[in-house]
């Protein structure tokens, strides 16, 4: 594994000096793609991309000022001040203890401490002395949920903490690309579980959401995977070469996602929990 852990956490991906930089030079320090017009070539600015999927995101929440939501996956805290901003009051976990350190920095900076909270908190094990049952009005993740290990138990946890009639958003990628060589540098990113096309409108309806619809904005993040996938051609063969792939599987992604491109989707899954339990 040359020196890589056979089974990398998300801590140990997150906390690499490649996820690091990458994540901070590139993506503002952010953790998510932005939107662009179909067709579009030059993907800068990124951060006016990002914030375009940020809005779209509060779009598809639909929800009214006030409203109180869980950002289940808040890395720096981003997406959270962009809610917490447009008038929602943001509750947010995340599992990595230097996030959770860095976010309300960024909060404060914004003056949005009233708005926004931050938890230490991983959403398969959510106590309820935390968040009591029935407290959120909306439940998102923004690429996060591609990291679960228990894609229904993580589920099952977000339906027990929205209101009758509240609302989950998920953007997250939809993989079934064939190649082994991409599957493994998922798994080496903590995304070797990520979900295949039809599994989330399957697992949502067992957790017992209904009204699941699904917006697909694959073409609207292809400018920035086209751009890593430039970036990555010479570090991915000099990867591959010297037999080092395993050490930057952001690298190795961006190339290999960009050479199967229209093998997967970036989907935005909405669904709703019954006001009443019928159904479930």
């Amino acid at each position: 594994m040359n020196g890589c852990k056979a089974n990398p956490t998300v801590e140990d991906y997150y906390t690499t000096l490649e996820s690091r930089l990458g994540y901070r030079i590139l993506l503002g320090n952010a953790r998510h793609c932005g939107y662009w017009e179909p067709g579009t070539l030059w993907p800068f600015p990124i951060g006016r991309a990002q914030r375009t999927m940020e809005e779209k995101l509060l779009d598809r929440l639909g929800l009214a000022d006030g409203s109180r939501v869980l950002d289940a996956g808040a890395g720096s805290g981003i997406v959270a001040s962009y809610l917490a901003n447009h008038g929602l009051r943001v509750d947010a976990i995340d599992l990595l203890p230097r996030h959770v350190a860095d976010a309300p920095r960024r909060i404060h900076r914004s003056g949005l401490q009233d708005l926004v909270d931050i938890h230490l908190a991983d959403y398969h094990h959510i106590p309820v002395a935390l968040f009591p049952d029935q407290s959120f009005d909306g439940v998102f993740t923004m690429e996060t949920f591609v990291h679960a290990d228990e894609p229904l138990k993580v589920l099952n946890n977000f339906y027990r903490l929205l209101r009758p009639g509240g609302v989950l958003v998920l953007h997250e990628a939809d993989f079934y690309w064939e190649s082994h060589t991409l599957q493994e540098i998922l798994r080496l990113s903590h995304c070797g579980n990520a979900l295949r096309e039809g599994e989330y409108e399957r697992l949502l309806y067992t957790a017992g959401f209904r009204d699941i619809s699904v917006k697909d904005y694959t073409a609207n993040v292809l400018p920035l995977w086209r751009l890593f996938g430039m970036l990555s051609i010479i570090p991915y063969g000099f990867a591959r070469l010297l037999g080092i792939q395993n050490r930057i599987p952001n690298t190795m992604a961006g190339a290999e996602i960009y050479r199967y491109w229209g093998q997967g989707r970036y989907i935005a899954v909405k669904a709703i929990r019954p006001i009443s339990n019928e159904g479930q």
